[in-house]
């Protein structure tokens, strides 16, 4: 789960987050299209507990549409997932998950489509069992983000539109503790110069990634191994007006990531990777990542916004083992979601080497603004 830094209670810190949730049958109720009693809700939500996620000892309480669900051991399902899944059963107002560390905060989805309430299909699930890594500055998503470049005689004012998502294609529960699952990630991260001389918004650089994963969670623990390729493109404005010569930079590699969700509003991750062919030859083959990330407990206006805050490092053997640092705050939007994400308006700056093709042996620095969205 995602990380929160919620140290902003006046109750004092990590205080439980209240919740009010509109139940899809209170909804359709209201339209005279349907109705659901306290019976069917508590039918529906055993046969959810004992089929999918083998709970059948869970003790299930309903009281006008109010459902707790009780149990010692959760064999490591996320209590958030589990919280999404029976607030889609129609006539749900709350949810509670107690368990012997007491009950677990539901975090609000305002306005959100309900979750899927049938028995999920192992082919395309929904979600991911390794969240993205949100500071990480190649991992794909869709971003929309302005940079003014402190250090680096490359471009002063840019902005960087990256396209991209990672889905999961199959999903397998082997015991009621895990869950691994296969997929596809790819993205393009592109650079343009807006203050460039021609006039127009120049494209300096285009790098494209693809890779095939692997991701695995039990409990709070969750991995990701991926074979991944990435080349990069010189922009033809920029070719041309600095005649800079194109090399060839590309790479397939693999790299695997570990993460730990400490408390609810806290993850730290780490891992490392190879180079298994690069373009030019020659670059050094070994890579380090690590990072942190907070998510608050506490929404504000109205439960829209959640703070949100993120760093990222790297250490690449093709630059010297030089550090490299991406650190990102602001808020995520609670009221703009799709499948369970939302956009995100957050800060940034970063110290380190280019991640952009071939003028990764630069150095730079920047601050910058932008709409993310981790799909």
């Amino acid at each position: 789960m995602r990380v929160v830094a919620s140290v902003w209670s006046e109750r004092g810190w990590l205080g439980p987050m209240r919740w009010f949730g509109i139940g899809l049958g209170i909804l359709l109720t209201a339209h005279g299209a349907y109705s659901a009693d306290d019976r069917f809700i508590e039918g529906y939500t055993r046969a959810l507990l004992d089929q999918e996620y083998r709970l059948s000892e869970a003790v299930v309480e309903v009281a006008d549409g109010v459902v707790t669900v009780r149990a010692k051991d959760f064999g490591g399902i996320r209590t958030q997932e589990l919280i999404r899944v029976l607030e889609g059963i129609p006539g749900v107002a709350r949810v509670t998950v107690e368990g012997e560390d007491g009950p677990s905060a539901p975090m609000a989805v305002p306005g959100g489509a309900p979750a899927e309430t049938s028995i999920p299909s192992p082919w395309l699930p929904r979600g991911l069992l390794f969240e993205p890594l949100h500071a990480d500055p190649r991992w794909p998503h869709f971003a929309l983000v302005y940079r003014r470049v402190l250090d680096s005689g490359l471009v002063k004012n840019g902005a960087a539109a990256n396209v991209g998502g990672t889905v999961a294609l199959y999903r397998s529960r082997p015991a009621r503790s895990s869950q691994w699952e296969v997929g596809l990630q790819a993205g393009s991260f592109s650079l343009f110069d807006l203050s460039a001389t021609s006039g127009s918004n120049d494209i300096l650089n285009t790098d494209f990634s693809v890779a095939l994963f692997y991701g695995y969670r039990s409990g709070k623990v969750s991995g990701l191994v991926r074979l991944a390729h990435q080349s990069s493109h010189l922009g033809d404005e920029f070719m041309q007006n600095t005649e800079t010569p194109r090399i060839e930079v590309n790479h397939d590699r693999v790299d695997f990531k570990l993460s730990y969700d400490v408390l609810e509003w806290l993850r730290i991750y780490g891992g490392g990777g190879l180079l298994l062919r690069q373009s030019p030859d020659g670059l050094g083959v070994g890579t380090v990542q690590g990072g942190i990330e907070l998510t608050s407990l506490t929404t504000y206006w109205s439960g829209r916004l959640r703070p949100v805050a993120y760093a990222d490092m790297q250490l690449h053997e093709r630059t010297g083992w030089s550090y490299g640092q991406s650190v990102m705050a602001g808020v995520q939007f609670e009221n703009l979601r799709l499948d369970g994400r939302a956009i995100q308006l957050l800060v940034e700056h970063y110290t380190g080497s280019f991640p952009d093709g071939q003028f990764f042996t630069q150095k730079t620095q920047w601050i910058g603004v932008g709409l993310h969205f981790y799909f």
